[in-house]
């Protein structure tokens, strides 16, 4: 990649608009990009970088953090680059998000990132991820790619050289994507800690079953118990205790269901004779309770059968209350009637009402429509000529109109004539002067030619002798021959003359046809205006033509304001006309409508009337009939007769009933009365205390039994259940053990932890080739700027083998044969060591993204640390990185490199605050 040509607006330091063509430094060799410090020198690298990947070259600087502090707020703020890659030549342009003046001049408003890349072919990229994603496959690099292999940042390669392993290893992560092997290293050693974990809770899951284990305190086994529960026998011990436990606990068990199944037996025979001795207590005590009942009830008995008797004489009143019910539910029929008819009676008042109303409104509306059409008829007949006189009116408007139209063209070529006029002055003035000018160069002419004749005269008379013929004259006496002039003109010079008197002459001539033309303009012009004036007004002469023009302007003028407020009055009585022609055919209508409606009214009026009487006279004639005055009350009357009569009925029902309830409680206790005396003469003796004693006995003896039972059964169950699990966890916990022991060597080997070792991970040992590589690389350029005595060497073993190693940095002295650490170096020599290393790291960096070559590259600072040896060294080894085909650009202020380098891009600081930059060949 090759820089041709940067442009920067707003950016950074630079407030306007630099454009630097980069071109001009040629194709290969060293420039410098020289100035005061902060002026912008590295900026012009952060501009091409942010060209390219839309961010700037160092991580702190943001690219919402690019616009100029200095710039105005209508400069723009973008960056472009035009470069070649491949023998192609494309352009990217780009702009950071930042601030501006809004386009309507008030306020400001937030200018989105933008970006553009044209390729060699025309085709245009604008998406920003797009054209990020085209300069990557352009160039073969990402941003941090390029700016390691371009840009030699100014303490970054220092701190590179002076670097411990951890951070080395840090570096070299980012520059050689080696995440993957860290990666690799944290899943071994996540994946040995979560089996570790794994193989502890199993060993501890087995040591809580064993905990678990249950033995009778006074057992044979419990000594053995103990010992497994303090951790003192093996698993596969254990498992054999357990099945003693178990064994035993299965005896106990089911001689004590033995037990228990005897003592049920006797449990069942007892409580069977206590329930019979109890079946006859209860008898007797139901024998006396049916006596009592009995006896309470016969007399009862007796006052329920009057109390029949009595409710029964009421049943001839409920016969007479459902004949005279029965009589008024015929008659309902007739009261529905009665009520319709009032509903109908109440709705005709009502419509009567609504009508007579209605055609009282109908026949004023018709009253206020005749009175509405006589007037609009009337104010028709006033404005029946409206729109003739609308016409007439209009057609003096347009004729005003045209006159002030001619008013006007004419007034325009009066202006123009006194342009014209001023116009034929000025030219006559310039003929007068190229007149003047072709007289004085004819007046001149004429002299020099007579001066030259009179040259030709007095070379002629120099050959004149006495006595012999002139062969001018023929004279033989020659009294006054002609003498030489010393001024005269050769002829040379006198056609010189005569050819600018012949081009005056042609200039004064052009100039009087010109002004001639212009007068004859003028006249025409004069001649037209004239005659459009007469056709105005008459006038006595031109002059008074513009004094005529304005007073008619003004005269007309004041006709057409006239005319157009009567226009306007004029189109107002028209649309009132043409309102009017619409208004009246509708008014009618409603006229006739309404006639019709006041007939159809008065019509419908007098049948209501006619109904209303029909339906009052039968009313009349059902009220009269009636015995109640409504429906309502009629079954009102028939609902408290049929209560009366339920009544009546109830009561009667009720009594039979309670009678016929009492006499079933009678029978009932005459049966359990017989029965029971009937059971008692069959009834057994029983010793009923006794029998409970030995009840209780029994239930004592079955408690014991079954709280000995489900001790038995609970320690065997927890101890199966331990039993049951420590197999199953046995299992686990080998293949575990196994599992654990190969992946944790792996882990330590990967992760540099193998005791007795040197700490080097599986990433730092793919880094050391990487590194050594880079060594190799530096040390042609450190052995051309130490003068062949410093070679880095990466140190073979660690200061230790408690911490880290792989990546520390040893530098041989060849003057003394030592080696030492590069932190023992002096201040230049570690610039030295320093811009080697980076140098090695940028070729290697070339290398590993598949071989990209850039054009051009650049190094930041750190030269004025060097003495005049140094320097000369260090510029001889960064010779030896250019060719006819690769540039490098030194950033430095240091005098001594612009004293040796001619090629240069100068920044200086300006007194507003901003920068610029030239190019310096």
């Amino acid at each position: 990649m090759r820089p041709i040509k940067l442009i920067m607006s707003a950016f950074g330091s630079y407030a306007g608009t630099t454009e630097l063509e980069l071109d001009a430094l040629g194709t290969g060799g060293l420039y410098l990009i020289t100035g005061d410090t902060g002026a912008g020198k590295t900026t012009i690298f952060d501009a091409i970088t942010f060209a390219l990947y839309g961010e700037a070259s160092g991580a702190y600087r943001k690219s919402d953090m690019l616009r100029s502090q200095y710039a105005d707020l209508d400069t723009p703020t973008y960056v472009e680059l035009t470069f070649d890659y491949a023998g192609k030549r494309y352009i990217v342009r780009r702009n950071p998000e930042y601030m501006r003046r809004k386009k309507s001049g008030e306020g400001i408003k937030k200018e989105d990132p933008y970006a553009e890349l044209k390729y060699p072919d025309g085709r245009v990229v604008t998406k920003k991820s797009d054209v990020n994603k085209a300069i990557v496959e352009i160039m073969g690099i990402d941003r941090h790619q390029f700016t390691r292999i371009a840009m030699i940042a100014q303490g970054d390669f220092q701190k590179l050289l002076l670097a411990p392993t951890e951070e080395r290893k840090a570096i070299f992560q980012k520059l050689f994507h080696t995440q993957s092997y860290a990666n690799l290293q944290l899943r071994l050693k996540n994946e040995a800690a979560a089996l570790s974990k794994e193989y502890d809770k199993a060993r501890d899951s087995i040591l809580q079953y064993i905990g678990g284990i249950v033995c009778d305190e006074d057992g044979a086994l419990s000594v053995k118990v103990d010992k497994a529960v303090a951790g003192e026998m093996t698993t596969q011990d254990v498992v054999e205790l357990l099945g003693e436990l178990i064994e035993k606990d299965n005896a106990r068990a089911q001689a004590i269901v033995k037990e228990l199944e005897s003592t049920e037996k006797e449990i069942s025979a007892v409580t069977a004779r206590l329930a019979k001795a109890e079946g006859y207590r209860k008898t007797e005590e139901s024998l006396k309770e049916s006596e009592r009942q009995l006896e309470e009830a016969t007399p009862r008995l007796q006052a329920l059968k009057e109390a029949l008797d009595a409710a029964r004489e009421k049943q001839p009143e409920a016969a007479r209350l459902s004949d005279r019910s029965a009589a008024l539910k015929a008659e309902l029929d007739e009261y529905e009637e009665l009520d319709d008819k009032n509903v109908v009676l109440k709705t005709l008042l009502a419509s009567i009402s609504d009508g007579e109303q209605a055609a009282a409104d109908v026949k004023a509306s018709a009253a206020a429509l005749r009175t509405e059409i006589g007037a609009l008829k009337e104010e028709y007949t006033a404005l029946r000529k409206a729109d003739e006189e609308k016409l007439r009116l209009e057609t003096q408007a347009d004729e005003i109109g045209r006159r002030l139209d001619a008013i006007a063209q004419t007034e325009k070529a009066h202006a123009e004539l006194s342009v014209m006029e001023a116009d034929l002055v000025q030219k006559q003035e310039d003929y007068l002067a190229k007149s003047d000018d072709a007289r004085h160069k004819k007046q001149t002419y004429d002299r020099l030619h007579q001066a030259y004749l009179d040259e030709q005269a007095g070379v002629l008379a120099q050959t004149l002798t006495d006595g012999e013929p002139c062969p001018v004259c023929g004279s033989t006496v020659h009294p006054r021959p002609a003498a030489i002039s010393a001024a005269a003109p050769t002829k040379a010079e006198l056609e010189q003359h005569k050819a600018g008197c012949e081009a005056a002459d042609a200039l004064a001539v052009k100039a009087s046809e010109s002004a001639n033309a212009v007068k004859v303009t003028i006249e025409q012009k004069k001649e037209a205006i004239g005659r459009q004036a007469e056709k105005i007004a008459q006038t006595a002469s031109f002059d008074e033509i513009a004094g005529m023009l304005a007073d008619n302007r003004a005269i007309y003028e004041a006709k057409k304001a006239d005319l157009e407020e009567q226009i306007e009055a004029a189109k107002k009585a028209a649309l009132r006309k043409s309102e009017i022609e619409e208004l009246l055919p509708e008014k009618e209508r409603r006229l006739e409508a309404d006639t019709a409606d006041s007939v159809r009214l008065d019509q419908s009026l007098t049948a209501l009337k006619t109904e209303k009487a029909a339906v009052e006279q039968r009313v009349a004639a059902l009220t009269k009939k009636l015995s109640f005055a409504s429906k309502k009350a009629a079954e009102d009357a028939i609902d408290v007769m049929n209560r009366q009569r339920t009544a009546i009925e109830d009561a009667i029902g009720k009594a039979a009933e309670s009678h016929a309830e009492c006499d079933k409680i009678i029978a009932g206790l005459n049966a359990a009365i017989t029965e029971a005396k009937k059971t008692l003469e069959e009834k057994e003796n029983f010793d009923i205390d006794g029998e409970k004693a030995r009840l209780n006995e029994l239930n004592a003896v079955k408690a014991d039994a079954a709280e000995r039972k489900q001790t038995v059964v609970t320690r065997r169950t927890a101890n199966s259940g331990a039993l049951e699990n420590i197999l199953k966890k046995s299992d686990d916990l080998t293949q575990t053990e196994n599992k654990l022991k190969w992946v944790k060597a792996l882990s330590d080997t990967a992760n540099g932890t193998l005791k007795g070792k040197e700490k080097i991970m599986l990433e730092t040992y793919v880094q050391m080739t990487y590194f050594d590589r880079i060594i190799a690389r530096a040390n042609t350029r450190l052995m051309v700027m130490s003068g062949g005595r410093f070679e880095l060497k990466r140190r073979d073993q660690a200061a230790n083998k408690s911490s880290q190693s792989g990546l520390e940095l040893n530098v041989i002295d060849h003057y003394n044969g030592s080696e030492r650490s590069v932190n023992t170096l002096s201040g230049g020599e570690t610039f030295k060591a320093s811009l080697s290393l980076a140098l090695g790291l940028s070729d290697e960096i070339q290398s590993s993204a598949g071989g990209i070559r850039l054009d051009t590259m650049f190094v930041d600072e750190g030269f004025g640390s060097l003495d005049e040896e140094s320097l000369q060294q260090a510029v001889k080894a960064l010779v030896g990185l250019t060719d006819a085909d690769r540039l490098v650009g030194i950033i430095s202020h240091v005098a001594e490199l612009q004293e040796k380098i001619d090629r240069q891009i100068v920044v200086t600081k300006d007194q507003s605050g901003g920068s610029t930059a030239r190019i310096v060949v």
